[in-house]
């Protein structure tokens, strides 16, 4: 199912019956963030086009940096395969490098506010987070206010959905089924 409809009750209805329910990036803030690099990358240039010695390395810096966001937003506009898929087994991401993240290594799934941005996080067990780590992926530690360290992944950013809601359902499917 694709993420026309978007709603809790859509998405945990497909689910439900037993199909899976992806979430694609937003090309509209896609397409933004790409005319941002680029104005960036046109930024960069003039800069590293100045006089100064120290103008042009910072220049050519940005140039640097902002091309790499315009390679990844292209990449973005044009990705073949969702960023996030949630199905009866668990969470695919794209981030993710040993694929599928089974229900039961999900711990809890919630909303963290870095800055002005949120980030849906999945805290997960120390054996999820060995696996991914041996595919190649660094998993965060995270500790909180009362010293307690865990393991996290954190959802794609810049998806399609609400990320409230999407935050919500993922912990309520994530309830249900570890009850199961």
């Amino acid at each position: 199912m694709s993420t026309q409809q978007q709603s809790i009750e859509n998405w945990a209805a497909a689910l439900n019956n037993g199909e899976s329910v992806s979430f694609r990036f937003s090309k509209g803030k896609t397409v933004l963030l790409l005319i941002a690099s680029l104005i960036f990358v046109s930024v960069g240039l003039a800069m590293a086009a100045g006089g100064s010695l120290v103008w042009a390395v910072v220049g050519w810096i940005a140039v640097v940096f902002f091309l790499w966001g315009v390679v990844v937003m292209v990449r973005r506009l044009f990705a073949g395969r969702p960023a996030l898929t949630v199905t009866s087994a668990g969470v695919e991401m794209n981030t993710a490098k040993a694929g599928l993240v089974p229900w039961s290594q999900i711990l809890d799934i919630h909303g963290a506010k870095q800055n002005s941005n949120v980030f849906i996080e999945f805290d997960i067990t120390d054996a999820e987070a060995d696996r991914q780590s041996a595919a190649g992926l660094g998993v965060a530690q995270m500790t909180d206010d009362e010293g307690h360290s865990r393991k996290v992944l954190w959802a794609p950013n810049g998806l399609a959905a609400n990320k409230a809601a999407l935050c919500l359902w993922l912990e309520e499917e994530r309830q249900a089924r570890a009850a199961a």
